[in-house]
């Protein structure tokens, strides 16, 4: 009889230990995979201020003014390009799915011709896309053209 109910004890106190258990590591999974997606979103965020702050810098400074800038672009970067030349769009995939990160300026910007695409418009900064990576420390050029600014990734 003795044998019998310590077996049930065992059992039972490993029971009890695995409903807390299992939930508290389905909680803590998901919260690791939010604040991964926060950390993204926030370096996303901070690549695409630094660059909108450069191009109005030298916008204003005016005409043959340039700086050179350094961002971090995360591992989850797709494209960086500028569409209808007032939009910085940052594409990224996370745990949610793709989302896009949009930078407005009331100043012209554009990008060169070499990576611009016709058809859908957009002109690209950065070539990471479609080349394993590519992500890290990527070094701009932004340059005043009077009128316009020009984004130019130089490495």
């Amino acid at each position: 009889m003795r044998r019998g109910q310590s077996a049930f004890e065992y059992i039972l106190v490993v029971g009890i230990a695995m409903l807390l258990i299992v939930p508290g590591a389905i909680l803590f999974y998901d919260y690791s995979k939010r604040s991964g997606d926060e950390l993204l979103r926030s370096q996303v965020d901070m690549a695409g201020g630094d660059i909108i702050d450069a191009v109005e810098k030298v916008y204003y400074i005016g005409e043959n003014t340039w700086e050179t800038i350094k961002v971090y672009v995360p591992d989850n970067v797709r494209w960086i390009y500028i569409l209808d030349n007032s939009e910085l769009v940052i594409e990224y995939d996370s745990q949610a799915g793709i989302g896009d990160a949009v930078f407005f300026s009331d100043i012209n910007i554009t990008a060169p011709l070499e990576y611009m695409n016709m058809s859908s418009g957009k002109q690209y900064i950065t070539n990471i896309t479609g080349e394993p990576n590519q992500a890290g420390l990527r070094i701009i050029k932004i340059s005043s053209m009077g009128d316009y600014v020009l984004i130019n990734e130089t490495r």
